[in-house]
């Protein structure tokens, strides 16, 4: 009679559970929009798949598709960049409709003939992301600061409304970067996740603009209007980071930033992934380089 230990049963166990295969990812791939700035301020081409390093929910992960890029917007289709304005008509006093106008108009004329460019005010549900340039600039001219009482938390409710709206117009534009440029103050444009998590009153439309804006591919960027006057203060879980955007504020030189963010819709990798298995609201993503002095510009979220 053979006899056997649980020692060796144990054992035996231990052998199999190491022979088998991990569980298998689950979910859609995910791909995403990755912009790279050296110190120069400028994007940075000619990274391969080997220089990036992507976590999921703190996970390593393997890169399955990996694609750089070029965009100019001046022939249709593959070109072209997707940049929708999201007009804050909310938080901007009534002496701001002018300046704010003026704005927008700079935004766009860096728009080329094969550019998607859309204008959006904040608190009007009407407004769609697509149409043509003679519709951004009749929107830019029907604007109008100041349009409903400001208040705090329904301002907070709009953007994410917005941005979730604006992400689901634009999903079927695939494998391309969009970018969502939300002119106004930080208050309307950043919002900051909620404190009290999943049992505040704003959590479900923070998770779905989130969640929303990761599978289309869209970063929210913003310039506050009010120049010098806004303090800048510690970013990194805000909206516009979250989303791997930017915050451009305290100058009155607006040239650089209508630089960078066309220069970001055009210059940009696209890595794909398989997810491993979750059962969170949102998942949490960390993209690095190995190249020292390079900026990352991806979307913490999704």
């Amino acid at each position: 009679m053979i006899k056997i230990t649980m020692t060796a049963v144990a054992c035996v166990m231990a052998t199999l559970a190491a022979q088998r295969p991990p569980a298998p990812p689950t979910g859609d791939l995910v791909e995403l929009d990755v912009v790279v700035v050296g110190r120069d301020g400028q994007t940075v081409g000619l990274l391969r798949r080997d220089d990036f390093e992507v976590k999921d929910d703190g996970r390593r992960v393997d890169i399955k598709t990996f694609d750089e890029i070029k965009s100019t917007g001046s022939a249709p289709s593959d070109d072209s960049r997707s940049v929708i304005l999201l007009l804050d008509d909310i938080s901007v006093s009534l002496s701001g409709t002018s300046p704010m106008r003026g704005l927008a108009r700079l935004v766009i004329s860096a728009a080329r003939s094969a550019d998607d460019v859309a204008v959006i005010r904040l608190s009007k549900s009407s407004d769609e992301a697509f149409g043509d340039m003679t519709t951004a600039l009749a929107r830019i001219d029907a604007y109008a600061a100041g349009s409903v009482p400001f208040s705090f938390r329904d301002a907070r409710e709009a953007t994410l409304k917005a941005v979730a709206k604006i992400s689901r117009a634009v999903e079927d534009l695939e494998h391309r970067r969009k970018v969502v440029v939300c002119i106004g103050t930080r208050v309307v444009c950043d919002v900051t996740e909620p404190i009290d998590g999943r049992i505040s009153f704003t959590w479900p439309y923070w998770a779905d603009a989130l969640a929303s804006a990761a599978r289309a591919n869209v970063s929210v960027y913003s310039i506050d209007p009010t120049g010098l006057n806004q303090r800048v203060g510690p970013r990194g879980y805000g909206l516009i980071a979250l989303t791997g955007g930017e915050l451009f504020a305290n100058s009155r030189d607006i040239a650089p930033a209508i630089r960078s963010i066309w220069w970001e819709a055009s210059r940009y990798y696209l890595i794909g992934y398989w997810p491993p298995a979750s059962k969170r609201d949102l998942h949490s993503i960390d993209v690095k380089v190995q190249s020292k002095g390079l900026t990352v510009r991806a979307r913490q979220r999704r």
